[in-house]
């Protein structure tokens, strides 16, 4: 339904009734904490429970952002990012995870590249062309972008 042209606010989730700078701000703000608690488990790993504890909360968040919707991209890299966190603290042997994702996460901040979102773009339901080869090194090699990301063609 829209009114003078524009959407009612009504149907819009409060993600897409944010103004694009609030939303940088809230997801730079959210990864920025993240990594800060990486940083901290190098020296301290206890501080990897803060880590998940914090992701969870993220999680939440962005659940409420986007009316408890799992589909919309931004919700199914914070879930996955969960699942890699708690795999990477509390599985034995795993905190190797913790590392790649320390750096991972260095690179989305600071370089805006994200290699999370990167590898969840080639699962079939997020990508809008066939998987092959060329799809992939177009995913890989594609410069840094802020915002969602999509290879270049």
């Amino acid at each position: 339904m829209t009114q003078n042209g524009n959407e009612l606010s009504v149907n819009r989730t409060p993600w897409e009734r944010m103004s694009g700078s609030t939303r940088k701000k809230i997801v730079w703000g959210f990864w920025f904490v993240t990594w800060l608690g990486l940083m901290a488990g190098f020296f301290y790993r206890s501080f990897y429970d803060y880590v998940v504890i914090f992701s969870a909360f993220h999680v939440l968040v962005f659940f409420f952002l986007f009316q408890y919707q799992v589909k919309p991209f931004p919700v199914q890299l914070r879930v996955v990012y969960l699942l890699w966190v708690v795999v990477g603290t509390y599985v034995p042997h795993m905190v190797i995870l913790m590392y790649i994702t320390t750096i991972g996460l260095a690179s989305n901040l600071f370089l805006n590249y994200c290699p999370l979102a990167r590898m969840m773009y080639l699962l079939p339901w997020n990508r809008e062309e066939p998987f092959s080869f060329n799809l992939l090194m177009r995913v890989i090699l594609t410069p840094p972008v802020p915002g969602r990301f999509k290879p270049v063609s």
